[in-house]
């Protein structure tokens, strides 16, 4: 944890380790703010909500997280530690799934170089409803 702070650029301190080490070791990929917070709060860590907003925020600045924005008011936030990916997410239960498609970063990299541009990076997020959601709402409607 340390290496990576210093490494950022950023100030070891106790808070910053504590946060990282939650962040690395949570099952989830995408957390709010909130999420985040009350993790710590019930893993015994004593760190006010607007430190972990600031910190947060020096992690985004540092590139340790990156901050995603969906169609929802909160902002997700996930480790800079995999692949470049991609997002479906279910509009009825919100679930998140990350994806890689070659073929799909192939076409993007063509339309950019039709239209004279170079890609410096992309966000791609896909809204639809996940099968669990989607057989639901089937039986929903032949009730």
């Amino acid at each position: 944890m340390q290496t990576l702070l210093k490494d950022s650029g950023l100030k070891i301190t106790m808070q910053r380790c504590k946060l990282l080490e939650f962040l690395t070791q949570v099952n989830q990929q995408h957390l709010t703010i909130e999420n985040i917070y009350l993790g710590l709060n019930a893993q015994g860590e004593t760190i006010g909500l607007n430190s972990v907003y600031r910190i947060m925020a020096h992690f985004e600045q540092a590139g340790i997280v990156s901050r995603r924005v969906f169609e929802s008011e909160s902002a997700f936030y996930e480790l800079n530690n995999k692949p470049h990916h991609d997002h479906l997410l279910c509009l009825t239960c919100g679930k998140l799934i990350d994806f890689i498609d070659p073929l799909i970063n192939l076409r993007l990299g063509l339309a950019a170089e039709h239209h004279g541009m170079s890609i410096h990076h992309h966000s791609l997020n896909m809204y639809g409803y996940c099968f669990d959601c989607l057989q639901a709402l089937k039986s929903k409607s032949t009730r």
